[in-house]
């Protein structure tokens, strides 16, 4: 070897260090819950807060325009709002009809239901990742 490359061979080395070694090393890992995870929570908690309000309704002959209502039921729906979803409901004067909008970071969700009927259901992908799908429509 000649003289000169032995001078800098520790620096080369030092420099291929720092390059492909400290990136791996120093990468931030992420934690919490999966994007399937949040997705499924969404999913989840619509279908609580849709069977909360049919028996809210069955209890008071009309829906509640309050979450609170629901959460007093079901403690499952509570642990799915941790997460960071967005809940948002409208009930008519009436009382008869209600929407209600579940998003995560992922997933937006919308179900009307009319009675008992539901009358409208929609889904869409915010962001697409592993696992995260809309649900089959319900009845």
């Amino acid at each position: 070897m000649p003289p000169n490359f032995q001078r800098f061979l520790p620096l080369i080395l030092i420099a291929a260090l720092a390059i492909f070694v400290l990136p791996t090393v120093l990468k931030k890992h992420k934690s919490g819950p999966t994007a399937s995870t949040k997705a499924t929570q969404a999913i989840d908690a619509m279908n609580l807060i849709d069977k909360g309000e049919q028996s809210y309704k069955a209890a008071h002959t009309r829906f509640t325009p309050h979450l609170t209502d629901l959460l007093t039921t079901s403690a499952r729906l509570a642990s799915d709002l941790a997460i960071g979803l967005s809940v948002q409901l409208d009930v008519s004067t009436d009382g008869q009809t209600f929407l209600a909008r579940v998003s995560s970071d992922n997933l937006s969700l919308v179900r009307a239901r009319s009675e008992s009927k539901v009358t409208v259901q929609s889904c869409r992908i915010l962001k697409s990742g592993s696992g995260v799908k809309c649900p089959a429509p319900t009845r």
